[in-house]
């Protein structure tokens, strides 16, 4: 609620600012209306900015893992298409419960895919015997505690910071 009124506050600031701007706008003959399109749409465009994001999620990997990975390898490591590490060793993929909103904000944010798509690619490699799904984890302390153990293993937080055991990765 406090963040909700700072940003209130902020907007009503900017407002008020593109007010003497109009006076300007005015004078040298830009129609009121437009005016006013156009301070709706600026107004709105920090609002959304300004927002932080509830879920900043922190890629997490085991201390053996060296490279940098790319969107599109971190897709391949969630879709189960990519088993290994470059320096050989395997991948192991946990997640947490495929239903919370976590998993929800991980896929669509990160992995640029729905939730239930990731599912159907699971699904399809464990029935067909060509593969299998992720490990799923009860709660971040035990994504934590499997991805420090499991060499090779990568993970996610969506409420924690990345505690000593385990390294962060930004995708790149």
């Amino acid at each position: 609620m406090c963040l909700l009124l700072f940003y209130n506050r902020k907007l009503k600031t900017i407002i008020m600012k593109f007010g003497q701007i109009n006076v300007f706008i005015n004078s040298i003959g830009i129609a009121r209306q437009s005016f006013r399109r156009l301070i709706v749409c600026l107004a709105l465009i920090c609002c959304f900015l300004a927002t932080p994001s509830i879920y900043a999620q922190n890629l997490i990997v085991n201390t053996s893992v060296t490279q940098e990975i790319s969107r599109d390898t971190l897709r391949s490591i969630y879709t189960m298409r990519s088993s290994v590490w470059d320096n050989g060793s395997a991948v192991t993929v946990y997640i947490l419960d495929p239903a919370g909103e976590s998993h929800r904000k991980f896929c669509l944010e990160s992995l640029a895919l729905f939730p239930y798509q990731l599912q159907r690619i699971w699904d399809v490699l464990v029935f067909s015997g060509t593969g299998q799904s992720p490990v799923v984890v009860d709660s971040e302390e035990e994504m934590i505690r499997e991805v420090k153990n499991t060499p090779g293993a990568i993970g996610y937080l969506v409420d924690m910071e990345v505690p000593v055991g385990v390294k962060k990765i930004s995708l790149h």
